[in-house]
């Protein structure tokens, strides 16, 4: 396995080579709290936590000084610094043997904080590896790493990079041109991230033929833009994946319908239209047991999904978060199936749909639209269009009756459509 770069990072116009990495990891002393300045520095401090079985609570960059207080990152915790008395690998190839090796991990990861602040989960090696593929066909391989490097997903991209001696290039949070001028640059093969990031991306507008792999996480991915991805990157596999920061990655699939593996048909399963995960493929939580967990030992995901196939193994797919439906009239109306519909009109890049409060039917729907200023010589929709557009394609209490056309949909910390009250 041929070690060369490990990180490129185009943000911060840093690089780091296995080289480096393993000089790095003479240091006979951590910081057990790292609130990361940036990707390399998050990138060094988890491989070694991996390499010498350390506990890490990453903090993301951008939290505040109050919200990491409030969540246990104070400044006297953040400047801690504790010895290592484990004896520095020697050589690259010892640093990667002696991290797979390694169960004494303890990586400690804060939820987006959806449903208020953010929950801190602990995971070992055995989580973080659950879908991690190793073999001579994956050493060559270049991550387009667009995910936030403090996250669980993005945490997996690096174990699987990191395992395999492959380069990564930050791409999280960059325009659509330093996307595809770093990818060409750098010779990207496989591109990692959320359905939101996906659709700033599209359309790609010059071919890279080098890319391989796309794999979504983090989020629904519907079938509409499975498609587009199809055609942007067509000498390219999809990965659909379904994972969380409470349990890691544990379902993937080539579009968007998801089938329970054998290895798991005793420890997740579909209940009363919701997925339901066992507590023992969950992290341990700060506090205990989440208080998603039955008495029976059973997590509830909050997502809710349709089942298409009865015959086993049962195949299903996400249809969207249950908190997120919104009472329309006494008519329950999934916001994900509104904002799919918006998204096939020309022009439109993404849609966010919420529910505003009405006094005569409890609440009315309103959409947030991003879209280009033109499209094939079109002027951007209007919202009489949009309106016409979804009747027909969806119930009348489905169709939005207020629209707002904004420069950019906020977005989480993870890189997701931002909810109400999401973080």
């Amino acid at each position: 396995m041929a070690f060369g770069v490990f990180v490129i990072d185009p943000v911060s116009d840093r690089r780091l080579t296995y080289e480096q990495l393993l000089v790095a990891m003479q240091a006979r002393v951590y910081r057990p709290a790292l609130r990361p300045t940036d990707m390399v520095e998050a990138c060094v401090e988890v491989v070694r936590a991996m390499v010498f079985g350390l506990e890490l609570t990453l903090f993301d960059s951008d939290f505040s000084a109050e919200e990491c207080a409030q969540l246990g990152g104070t400044a006297e915790v953040l400047a801690e610094e504790r010895p290592i008395v484990e004896a520095a690998p020697g050589t690259i190839g010892e640093m990667v043997e002696r991290a797979r090796a390694q169960r004494g991990l303890r990586l400690r990861l804060f939820t987006s904080g959806s449903t208020g602040l953010p929950k801190r989960v602990s995971h070992g090696l055995d989580s973080l590896t659950r879908m991690l593929r190793v073999s001579t066909r994956h050493a060559e391989d270049v991550w387009g790493f667009a995910y936030n490097p403090t996250h669980m997903a993005g945490v997996q991209v690096l174990v699987q990079a990191f395992f395999n001696g492959n380069a990564m290039v930050n791409l999280f949070g960059a325009e659509r041109d330093v996307v595809l001028d770093a990818s060409e640059a750098h010779g990207v093969t496989r591109l990692s991230a959320t359905p939101s990031w996906y659709r700033l991306l599209l359309p790609v507008d010059r071919p890279l033929p080098r890319v391989r792999g796309v794999t979504l996480g983090g989020e629904r991915a519907d079938a509409a833009l499975l498609g587009r991805l199809r055609a942007a990157f067509p000498q390219a596999r999809l990965h659909n994946l379904y994972a969380s920061t409470e349990a890691g990655a544990l379902l993937a699939s080539e579009g968007d319908l998801f089938r329970i593996p054998k290895e798991l048909e005793a420890r997740v399963r579909v209940r009363d239209g919701a997925l339901e995960v066992h507590a023992t493929l969950l992290g341990r939580f700060a506090d205990g047991a989440s208080e998603s967990t039955s008495t029976d030992g059973w997590y509830r995901t909050g997502d809710a999904v349709e089942i298409v196939g009865e015959e086993e193994p049962l195949s299903f797919r996400i249809v969207g978060r249950a908190r997120d439906w919104v009472n329309v009239g006494g008519s329950k109306v999934n916001p994900a199936e509104v904002e799919e519909a918006l998204r096939e009109f020309p022009g439109v890049i993404d849609a966010r749909v919420t529910g505003r409060p009405n006094s005569v039917l409890g609440h009315v729907l309103q959409a947030e639209i991003e879209a280009e200023e033109e499209t094939r010589g079109h002027p951007r929709p209007t919202s009489a269009e949009l309106r016409a557009f979804l009747t027909g394609r969806l119930q009348p209490f489905k169709i939005p009756r207020l629209y707002a056309f904004v420069e950019r949909i906020e977005r989480t910390r993870t890189g997701k459509l931002q909810r109400a009250g999401a973080r």
